[in-house]
């Protein structure tokens, strides 16, 4: 009885992480979706929202606070990716005692999916530089959620 417990929340728990990897992945495509102008008065309203601190660092360029602000979200948006990969990863080598590679390179291809959509999307583009960039979110996202175990392990 306690082994069909356990495995009915490992089964659980892998659902929970697996919906919640692919509704990022659906929310960050979705987003994939708004036009070029939409997109950049977004950007416009969070650089306007963080004016204050790019001045205080020295830095008055509109330019470069817009392009800082548009790679900072796709880093952000691809570290939480990464978070939720791990979690999926980890309750499926829990349930299936490995983490397939397939899914991996699954993962990887979220960023290219997402860089095609923008292709066909007016006022937008789509660019190498930013699957590089969703990458490295992704692996930095990956990082931090072992370092927070790892610490967190020690801690108990």
């Amino acid at each position: 009885m306690t082994d069909d417990r356990n495995d009915s929340a490992r089964r659980f728990t892998l659902s929970w992480w697996a919906v919640a990897f692919c509704c990022w992945t659906l929310l960050i495509w979705g987003h994939s979706l708004v036009q070029g102008p939409q997109s950049s008065a977004e950007s416009g309203m969070v650089v306007d929202l963080v004016r204050p601190l790019f001045e205080a660092l020295g830095v008055s360029d509109v330019d470069l606070m817009t392009f800082v602000v548009r790679k900072g979200a796709h880093f952000a948006e691809y570290a939480v990716l990464g978070l939720l990969a791990w979690g999926t990863f980890r309750a499926r080598l829990r349930e299936r005692g490995h983490a397939p590679f397939p899914a991996a390179l699954l993962v990887a291809l979220v960023p290219v999916c997402d860089e095609a959509i923008q292709l066909l999307v007016p006022g937008r583009s789509g660019q190498l530089s930013d699957v590089l960039l969703d990458l490295l979110g992704i692996c930095c996202g990956v990082l931090l959620v072992v370092l927070f175990s790892a610490f967190a392990r020690r801690r108990v």
